[in-house]
């Protein structure tokens, strides 16, 4: 009897012990799981905060700013999980504020600013992507902004690409030119032509860069004829020259 109650006591025991190490393992998952959501959290706030603050660089449009709004609200209502989070109630009714007032007040400006330089140009294709790339998560996730404004700012962004890389193109078949550097100056301008054709956006910007480039093309081209021209012609008055030399110093005749 007492063996068989020493047996039980042991089984419960290990049951026990067993139970319990279980609950401490989902404990110690659940925590991490939790620390790393919160991370990736605080790593969405930050990174939407520096897309927020490169409104000087970029057209942002209404769509765009209330996606990332609501994209950062999303993201501190998962930061505010965490016990140790300080001021999260305040930042959420921050966020909440400024979606308000973009949603009543907000004026567009997307008209096209050509990058600077190279440097600035990457900066901005970087930050497209970025946009383009959180538009289609935030669209999966359910984000509560319009779809259908959402898939056209995508579209407005795939411009954009289009627009600062051709920018940027235009730029550098100008450089070439006055470098004389026709042939690759030429695939340049080809190469321009072909993706705004391909394209298929019927935009005016892009139209008038065309134009710019055919009439570059037209340029380079009537240029390389005019000095095709000038040497036939400096050559034929090189072989003048020479027939006049050999005329000069030809073996007289005796009558």
């Amino acid at each position: 009897m007492f063996i068989t109650v020493a047996v039980i006591i042991i089984v419960l025991a290990t049951f026990l012990l067993i139970m319990y190490n279980m609950y401490s393992d989902y404990q110690a998952r659940r925590d991490a799981d939790l620390r790393a959501m919160i991370n990736r959290a605080r790593n969405t706030v930050t990174e939407t905060e520096d897309l927020l603050a490169n409104q000087t660089n970029l057209p942002y449009s209404k769509t765009m700013i209330l996606l990332l709004r609501h994209r950062m609200l999303s993201a501190l209502k998962r930061i505010k999980q965490d016990p140790h989070a300080k001021s999260i109630d305040i930042k959420i009714e921050e966020q909440l504020a400024q979606i308000q007032q973009i949603n009543t007040v907000f004026t567009e400006d997307l008209s096209f600013r050509p990058p600077e330089s190279d440097t600035a140009a990457v900066a901005q294709l970087r930050a497209i992507r970025k946009l383009r790339t959180i538009i289609r998560h935030e669209l999966h996730a359910g984000t509560p902004v319009d779809r259908a404004d959402c898939l056209r700012e995508d579209k407005r962004l795939s411009l954009l690409i289009i627009k600062i890389n051709i920018a940027n193109l235009v730029e550098r078949v100008v450089e070439l030119k006055r470098l004389r550097q026709v042939g690759t100056c030429r695939q340049l301008i080809e190469k321009g032509l072909e993706v705004i054709k391909k394209s298929g956006y019927k935009d005016e910007w892009l139209m008038n860069k065309a134009d710019v480039l055919k009439q570059l093309q037209f340029d380079i081209d009537h240029e390389i004829k005019d000095e095709g021209q000038k040497e036939i012609e400096k050559a034929n008055e090189t072989d003048e020259q020479q027939d006049e030399i050999n005329q000069l110093f030809a073996e007289k005749k005796k009558w």
